[in-house]
């Protein structure tokens, strides 16, 4: 089993001083902080998991669509699936979004 803690790269915290140079953490360049790219979430996000690859969503329907778009190759229909990830307070709950109801909104 792959240990996804261990493979993410180190963030030194931010710092608080709002003049203080930036690096990105993908490529460790100086960025400013109109170049930070992020998913803006309102405590809800979606996983698009094909069975190959994840894919992140701020909402249902953009996890859907990309699942639309995706080449049917790619694609492992025994371990595919769309999970919701519910971030309130300290709490994260994950609940996988029925296939019924992704079919709906395929059609």
């Amino acid at each position: 089993m792959k240990n996804i803690l261990m493979d993410q790269p180190v963030r030194t915290p931010m710092p608080t001083d709002k003049k203080v140079q930036l690096e990105s953490p993908v490529t460790n360049e100086p960025c400013s902080e109109q170049t930070i790219k992020g998913l803006k979430i309102d405590n809800m996000l979606y996983c698009l998991d094909t069975g190959k690859e994840k894919y992140l969503f701020a909402t249902e329907d953009e996890a859907i669509e990309q699942l639309r778009k995706l080449d049917k190759k790619n694609i492992n229909p025994d371990s595919s699936q769309i999970a919701q990830i519910t971030t309130t307070g300290n709490t994260w709950k994950l609940t996988q979004v029925p296939w019924s109801h992704i079919a709906v909104k395929l059609l």
